[in-house]
């Protein structure tokens, strides 16, 4: 039986593998390659299609990040930025960055991470809206 090294492009993989049932050099039939292969390379597809909660967790968790850093280092929107608000947000960097590093973490449990996922999204997306808000102010003026 053959090994493969999983991380190759699956098209490729299934590409190689596919010769047939027949062959040619046992002069046997290998229907269970084409089997394992297959299933091997549905199994890569579908981990592509369906990101797991991790992966979108850490994207979400990036976006607010990156919309908050922007927000405190942009010219137009940090002088704006009340003294609390600000706070706020370089608190809320501390905290999601923390997050981030949890999520990364391969023992994390999904559970956990969709639970927190709500309670930051409904926390987070209020101090967004406001950083939106001055945003849109300093571009109307």
């Amino acid at each position: 039986m053959q090994r493969f090294k999983i991380g190759v492009d699956a098209k490729n993989l299934q590409v190689v593998m596919n010769r047939g049932s027949y062959d040619m050099t046992t002069n046997s039939v290998t229907k269970n390659l084409e089997i394992e292969v297959s299933s091997v390379v549905l199994e890569v597809s579908v981990r592509e299609q369906n990101p797991s909660v991790k992966e979108k967790a850490k994207r979400i968790l990036e976006g607010y990040v990156s919309k908050m850093k922007n927000a405190l280092a942009d010219e137009s929107i940090g002088p704006k930025l009340v003294p609390s608000l600000k706070k706020k947000i370089e608190e809320a960097i501390g905290h999601l960055n923390g997050w981030l590093k949890y999520v990364q973490n391969s023992q994390a449990n999904d559970n956990v991470i969709e639970e927190n996922m709500k309670l930051n999204k409904q926390y987070y997306e209020d101090v967004i809206a406001k950083i939106g808000q001055l945003k849109h102010s300093s571009s109307s003026t």
